[in-house]
């Protein structure tokens, strides 16, 4: 799991002072993780996965599958059994009609690339 922990640091850029910082534990204590002469506990993996909720608990843990949960996950349970636009006659798009009608405003849109890093938009208009 050392070798994971170092990837994901690589991966979201960020020093282990800085990562300890953010998930509440001791310098000291992730350092001794980092050199291998301490194993993770629940705790440090629990305030892991509360702090990064994109992580993959199972490569965190494993190894097994990809550093970051698939986006699709997510997306996949949002999605309305019908499609939401239908091509009538190849010539207009009709919404979904099980859609409420409120109007929504774009606060920010994540892009997540395969090499397990992301971009983030925020539009000017966005408060």
């Amino acid at each position: 799991m050392r070798t994971r922990l170092q990837q994901f640091l690589m991966a979201e850029n960020i020093s282990p002072s800085r990562f300890a910082d953010q998930i509440g534990i001791q310098r000291s204590g992730l350092s001794h993780i980092l050199a291998g002469r301490n194993k993770p506990g629940f705790d440090f993996i629990e305030k892991m996965l509360l702090t990064y909720p994109s992580l993959n608990a199972e490569w965190l843990i494993t190894g097994k599958g990809k550093m970051y949960k698939e986006i699709q996950e997510k997306t996949q349970e949002m999605l309305p059994e019908e499609p939401i636009f239908s091509d009538n006659n190849n010539s207009s798009v009709d919404t979904y009609s099980g859609l409420p009608e409120v109007e929504h405003k774009l606060n920010k849109v994540l892009l997540f690339y395969s090499d397990n890093t992301f971009t983030e938009y925020i539009p000017d208009n966005a408060s």
